[in-house]
């Protein structure tokens, strides 16, 4: 062997080329960005999901407030509140989600159907319950839009949901116009949205001060855990 090549590859051992060491810091400094991002990610992840769930429940509560102020105006109109479904519920168990049948609470409100179409004139043999009944003069009191509405889901499309998504919505009106939304006169028992309903601190016994009140499950509510969102809180 020659002793020359013998003392260089001594040499190259002891000293890596400039490659080698480039290449070895790249692999450290890769580790430790790693390492930077997953101390990063378990702050802001966190974060990230409660302003996801606050914008939820802002956007639940300014949906309440511009229905209530629908019917606010239908009262101003009519002298009195839209007699909505017995089980006090946006969507009713077993409303069809066919775009060109009747639910109340939208046609109530809209003057039409879901699929655009206006309601049809009210005449002496329309039954009572019909949307076009109450709002005999057919007047739009709130435009909803086509965010409003649940789209190829499951539990059905063409749905009213709030910003978190739910579909199970409580509606309660002051239906002795007396100011005040209370167990007994205004209805029998607070309707269930999820499977939860509220308690007694959430709902007082002497009522709520509203002419319409509404409430759904807070993000992430759970029977263990049940949390909601009021328009009156």
């Amino acid at each position: 062997m020659n002793l020359n090549s013998f003392f260089t590859g001594i040499r190259r051992a002891k000293h890596p080329p400039p490659q080698a060491l480039a290449s070895a810091f790249t692999l450290l400094e890769l580790l430790a960005v790693l390492a930077v991002i997953g101390i990063l990610s378990a702050f802001i992840f966190p974060s990230f999901h409660a302003a996801r769930t606050a914008a939820q429940q802002a956007k639940t509560r300014l949906m309440f407030g511009q229905w209530g102020l629908a019917f606010e105006g239908f009262y101003q109109e009519y002298g009195y509140y839209p007699v909505l479904d017995e089980s006090n519920l946006v969507n009713p168990a077993g409303q069809n989600i066919d775009p060109r049948t009747p639910h109340l609470f939208h046609d109530l409100l809209a003057a039409r159907r879901r699929d655009g179409t206006a309601l049809p004139a009210y005449a002496s043999g329309t039954s009572g319950w019909l949307p076009e009944a109450q709002n005999r003069k057919l007047i739009c009191f709130y435009s909803f839009a086509l965010a409003d509405f649940t789209r190829d889901r499951a539990a059905g499309a063409n749905l009213l949901w709030d910003g978190s998504e739910h579909t199970d919505i409580a509606v309660l009106v002051d239906r002795n116009l007396d100011g005040v939304i209370q167990s007994g006169s205004d209805f029998m028992i607070l309707p269930a949205v999820n499977g939860l309903t509220p308690s007694l601190t959430d709902f007082p016994l002497v009522g709520v001060r509203a002419g319409v009140i509404f409430y759904a499950p807070a993000p992430g509510a759970t029977i263990a855990n049940p949390q909601f969102i009021f328009s009156w809180k």
